[in-house]
């Protein structure tokens, strides 16, 4: 049952499997990021920001018939589609890296490194303005130390 899940998924993403108008399954990619709840959210751009978009091209001697190019990231609307679409963020997730999309195990190796990059960035942030602020402090009233 989890493959059929996953292949649902895939085609959902393809459009191989829609029955409507290719205006309306566009209709329900469009904007569905927006419509999220801010948890859902931050799933998505974790997501997002994982995505495997630097793949070594296969060598010129092989005989593979696998392509050679990175795989195609997913936009954020077209991740919150699945996740509308009736899968489980684990399922989401499987089906991104069955793609070759993602590289991390699970999805909580996703989120943590996503969190952890969004709070270092502010504590990097944060201390640089401070050392800005000292600086033009001391450097703007040479007599303040004395």
């Amino acid at each position: 049952m989890g493959n059929a899940s996953t292949l649902a998924g895939l085609l959902l993403l393809f459009g191989a499997a829609s029955a409507s108008p290719a205006s309306a399954q566009t209709a329900t990619v469009d904007g569905a990021y927006a419509k999220l709840s801010p948890g859902n959210a931050k799933i998505v751009r974790a997501l997002h920001e994982a995505q495997v978009t630097n793949t070594m091209p296969a060598p010129a001697e092989s005989s593979s018939t696998t392509a050679s190019a990175a795989p195609r990231t997913l936009t954020r609307d077209q991740i919150a589609a699945m996740k509308y679409g009736g899968q489980g963020w684990g399922q989401v997730f499987h089906a991104m890296k069955t793609q070759g999309l993602l590289v991390e195990k699970n999805l909580g190796q996703v989120v943590s490194r996503y969190e952890h990059r969004s709070s270092s960035s502010l504590v990097t942030t944060a201390s640089k303005k401070g050392d800005d602020a000292a600086g033009r402090t001391a450097a703007g009233n040479p007599g303040a130390n004395k």
